[in-house]
C-alpha cells in the first residue's frame, strides 16, 4: 500500500509539472501598455545584438524622456537595479499570476519609488545599488505612473527597454504575443542577402568550394535572387540569410519572429522568437555568421547548427541545418520569414545537384597551427604567454594559429595575436602575458591591451601575478601590456570658482579618461557625499539639489581615480 500512495503521488507530481510547462503563457489578456503613448518600437523582441538576444521591445518615446511608464498590472516593485551601462535605471515588477515586468533606460522613478532609492544611494554612498524588496513594501496598481522614460544606461536614445517574464524560470516571454500589448504592423519582413556554405572539402558551389552571396530583389510575399542565377550544388551545403522586419510608420529596421527553410516542400530548418533563456542568449555568435559580421556588420542567420550550440529556440531542424545534393536533379529551396503577427516574406529558388565528389585541393588553407577540438580543453603555452581555454569554449573545431609580433614603444611585452576576431568564443578562458621589463613605479599602472586588428587598443584589466599579468577573456585578438600614467581630467562644468548656483538646480562636470578609464568618482558638498549620477555616454557627473547644498558659500570638491589608480581631485567654492 505504501508503495502504491508513493506511485500515485509521484504520478500526480508529474502530470503537475507536465501540465504546467503546457500551459500557454500568452493566453493572459489583461496587461495593459506600458506607456499611454502610440506604440512604436525600435527594437524586438529575438533581435540579434552583440553577443545576446534582446529579450523585450525597444518603445519609442516621441525622441525625448520623461513620458509615464505605467505598471502593466497589479503586483510590487520587487528589484531595482541603477547602472550606468545595461539598463540603466531599471524597474522590476513581480506580478501575482506569475509573470515578472521589467522597465529599463529610465530617467528616474515615481515620488514614492526614487525617495526609497536615494536613501538607500546615501546609505552605501553610491550611484551605482541593486536594491530587493518584499511584497508588501513597494506596491503598485495597474495604470499606476511608476516611472519616467529616459535614456540611462547602454542606451543610445530616448526610449524604454520593456520585458515580461515568466516568474518561475525568469525566461524572457514575447511582449507581442499577448493580446493587449499591440502595435500597428501589416507590413511584411524583407530579405536582403543569401549565402549558401560548403560544409566539407568535398562541398561547391557553382564549381567552387567556397562560400556565395547572392543579393535579393523583391518585396512584399514575394522575393528572388536577383538576376536569377544558376546554382549548382555538389555535397553537403547549408544557407545564410540576412533579414529584417518593417512596421506601420516608422523606417527602423528590427528583428524577425520566425525563419523556416523547405527543401522540396519538406521542413528543414525552423527557429522562433517567442522566449529566450538568459543562459544560452550568447549562442547568437553562433547562430550568425560571426565571421561575415564582424567585416561587413550585417548579420547572417545559419541554418547550420554547431554542434557545440545549444540555443533552445529551434525546433525540428534537420541534419543539423545541413542539406545534402547527391543527384543531378533540381531542388526547389523555399524561406518562409514572418513578424510576430504572421506578416509573411518568402524567398524560393532552385539548385540544380551535381553527382561530383571530387576533393577541393584549396580547401585546406585554413589548417595552419594547431587543432582546438571543441570538445577539448585546449592550452597555448608559448615564451611570454599562457591561454587555457576550457572545454566547450568554442563552438567549432579550427587550427588555431598563434603569432608573437615584436612590441612597440608604447608596449611592456611582446604583442601576442591569438588567431583572430573572427572566431567566437563563448566560455571565459585564462590569458596570463608576462612583462618584458618593467620598473617597480609602473607595475601598478600596467594593464592589458586588447584589440581587434593591432591598431587600436584599449582597455581590458588584468592582475599582477608574479612576473604578468592575468585576466579571463572572451575575445580572440591582439593583446599586450601597456601603461597608464596620466589621471583623469575633470572639465568643464555649469559653475565655476564664485558663480552663483542658486537657479541651476543642478551642478554638472565633465570627467574622462582615455587610456585606462574612469572607475571610481566621488563628489562632496561641505564635506559631505552627495549623489552623483554618472552618465559615461557624455563624459557627464550631474548633481540635482537636495538638502546637502546650503544657502550661502558652497565648497564642492570631487575625486576621480581610473582603472590604473591614478587621481585628480578639484575644489571650487560657489554661492546658492
Amino acid at each position: 500500500m505504501t508503495h502504491l500512495k508513493y506511485f500515485l503521488v509521484l504520478l500526480a507530481f508529474i502530470f503537475c509539472a507536465h501540465s504546467y510547462s503546457q500551459v500557454n503563457p500568452f493566453e493572459k489578456n489583461d496587461f495593459i501598455p506600458p506607456v499611454d503613448i502610440p506604440i512604436y518600437l525600435s527594437g524586438t523582441f529575438g533581435e540579434l545584438r552583440g553577443n545576446h538576444f534582446h529579450t523585450g521591445i525597444d518603445i519609442k518615446t516621441q525622441g525625448s524622456v520623461g513620458k509615464p511608464i505605467l505598471a502593466i498590472e497589479d503586483g510590487w516593485v520587487s528589484r531595482i537595479k541603477v547602472s550606468t551601462s545595461g539598463y540603466g535605471k531599471a524597474l522590476y515588477i513581480t506580478h501575482p499570476d506569475g509573470y515578472l515586468s521589467v522597465y529599463g533606460h529610465l530617467q528616474m522613478f515615481n515620488d514614492t519609488i526614487q525617495k526609497v532609492v536615494v536613501e538607500k544611494q546615501y546609505e552605501k554612498e553610491s550611484f551605482e545599488v541593486q536594491l530587493f524588496f518584499e511584497k508588501d513594501e513597494l506596491p503598485v496598481r495597474k495604470g499606476q505612473v511608476v516611472a519616467m522614460s529616459g535614456n540611462t544606461g547602454s542606451s543610445i536614445g530616448p526610449h524604454l527597454h520593456f520585458e515580461i517574464r515568466d516568474l518561475r524560470s525568469q525566461n524572457p516571454l514575447n511582449p507581442l504575443l499577448f493580446n493587449t500589448i499591440k502595435i500597428n504592423d501589416y507590413y511584411r519582413p524583407k530579405i536582403k542577402l543569401l549565402a549558401i556554405y560548403p560544409v566539407d572539402k568535398f562541398s561547391t558551389i557553382n564549381g567552387k568550394n567556397d562560400t556565395v552571396y547572392f543579393d535579393i530583389s523583391g518585396w512584399g510575399e514575394n522575393h528572388r535572387l536577383r538576376n536569377n542565377p544558376t546554382i549548382n550544388i555538389s555535397g553537403s551545403i547549408s544557407f545564410g540569410i540576412a533579414t529584417y522586419d518593417l512596421m506601420n510608420d516608422i523606417p527602423n529596421k528590427n528583428g524577425v519572429y520566425s525563419n523556416k527553410v523547405y527543401v522540396d516542400n519538406n521542413k528543414v530548418f525552423d527557429i522562433k522568437m517567442d522566449r529566450l533563456s538568459f543562459k544560452t542568449g550568447r549562442y547568437i555568435n553562433s547562430l550568425i555568421d560571426y565571421s561575415y559580421y564582424k567585416k561587413s556588420k550585417t548579420r547572417l542567420i545559419r541554418t547550420q547548427v554547431d554542434t557545440n550550440n545549444m540555443f533552445k529556440n529551434y525546433v525540428n531542424v534537420i541534419n543539423n541545418g545541413i542539406i545534402t545534393i547527391d543527384d543531378t536533379l533540381s531542388h526547389n529551396i523555399r524561406f518562409e520569414i514572418r513578424d510576430a503577427y504572421d506578416n509573411l516574406a518568402s524567398l524560393e529558388f532552385d539548385v540544380i545537384g551535381n553527382k561530383s565528389r571530387k576533393e577541393i585541393k584549396n580547401s585546406d588553407v585554413n589548417r595552419v597551427g594547431i587543432l582546438f577540438k571543441y570538445n577539448n580543453e585546449n592550452n597555448l603555452f608559448e615564451e611570454g604567454i599562457k591561454a587555457e581555454f576550457p572545454v566547450n569554449t568554442f563552438y567549432q573545431s579550427f587550427y588555431f594559429d598563434y603569432q608573437k609580433i615584436k612590441k612597440d614603444s608604447t608596449t611592456y611585452s611582446s604583442i601576442h595575436k591569438l588567431h583572430n576576431s573572427f572566431i567566437p568564443v563563448h566560455k571565459y578562458y585564462n590569458l596570463s602575458i608576462n612583462f618584458d621589463s618593467i620598473s617597480d613605479s609602473l607595475l601598478t599602472k600596467a594593464f592589458i591591451a586588447y584589440s581587434e586588428d593591432g591598431l587600436d587598443y584599449y582597455y581590458a584589466g588584468g592582475i599582477i601575478d608574479g612576473k604578468a599579468l592575468k585576466a579571463k577573456y572572451r575575445k580572440l585578438g591582439y593583446y599586450k601590456i601597456m601603461v597608464d600614467t596620466i589621471p583623469p581630467k575633470i572639465g568643464e562644468g555649469n559653475f565655476k570658482e564664485a558663480s552663483n548656483v542658486k537657479a541651476f538646480g543642478k551642478l554638472s562636470i565633465k570627467i574622462s579618461d582615455s587610456d585606462s578609464g574612469i572607475k571610481s568618482y566621488r563628489g562632496y558638498l561641505n564635506d559631505n557625499w552627495i549623489l552623483m549620477e554618472y552618465d559615461p555616454k557624455n563624459e557627464l557627473l550631474i548633481y540635482n539639489f537636495d538638502k546637502n547644498i546650503g544657502k550661502g558659500e558652497n565648497t564642492f570638491r570631487l575625486e576621480v581615480i581610473d582603472n590604473s589608480d591614478n587621481f585628480i581631485d578639484y575644489e571650487c567654492s560657489f554661492i546658492n
